[in-house]
């Protein structure tokens, strides 16, 4: 509830979601949300202890994705279009029996605030491919949607739909060109 507040949304947060950010609290492995249910955490692991491997607090992280939702992508959040909470692992685990061209939007574990495309394309490289994450420095500059547009390789949001019914809408119109000699209307 606290978190549909915050970020002005619609949507809130899942038991999946709550899960998954209790293992990066508590730096555990397990999917049952009934073993954090007793968990207590403390101020100093909340807001001032850096995450495990990273120079930043969960405070931080997570401050910095309800940043960018509320900025940028409270639509897209509100649309079910963004999976966002899920680490690397899991996002290739959720990818690996869709075709080729299947992505998915998620939080970004090394950048504050940042939301990364995660897609199944299938090469003689690898199967997995994650871009670097957008943060809202990129978004102030074209929309989500608008790049997502740019990119003709990712092709099903995940689970199964279609690019472009989910995300024409937000499209920036592209401005018609006039012939020379002739009058817009």
């Amino acid at each position: 509830m606290k978190f549909k507040a915050e970020v002005q949304s619609s949507r809130g947060l899942t038991k999946e979601n709550l899960v998954f950010l209790a293992q990066k609290l508590f730096n555990s492995t397990s999917s049952h949300l009934e073993d954090y249910s007793s968990t207590t955490v403390s101020w100093s692991q909340f807001n001032r202890e850096n995450l495990p491997g990273r120079n930043y607090t969960f405070w931080q992280w997570f401050d910095g994705v309800m940043e960018v939702l509320k900025k940028h992508l409270k639509p897209h959040w509100n649309d079910g279009a963004i999976l966002g909470f899920v680490n690397k692992q899991q996002a290739h685990d959720l990818l690996i029996n869709k075709p080729d061209g299947t992505f998915l939007l998620r939080f970004s574990d090394s950048e504050i605030g940042g939301i990364t495309i995660a897609w199944k394309f299938d090469s003689p490289e690898r199967m997995f491919w994650n871009l670097m994450p957008f943060t809202t420095r990129d978004f102030s500059i074209r929309s989500l949607a608008d790049r997502l547009g740019d990119l003709s390789y990712l092709i099903y949001v995940f689970p199964d739909r279609p690019k472009d019914e989910v995300f024409s809408k937000y499209y920036t119109p592209v401005p018609c060109e006039s012939t020379p000699g002739s009058t817009a209307p």
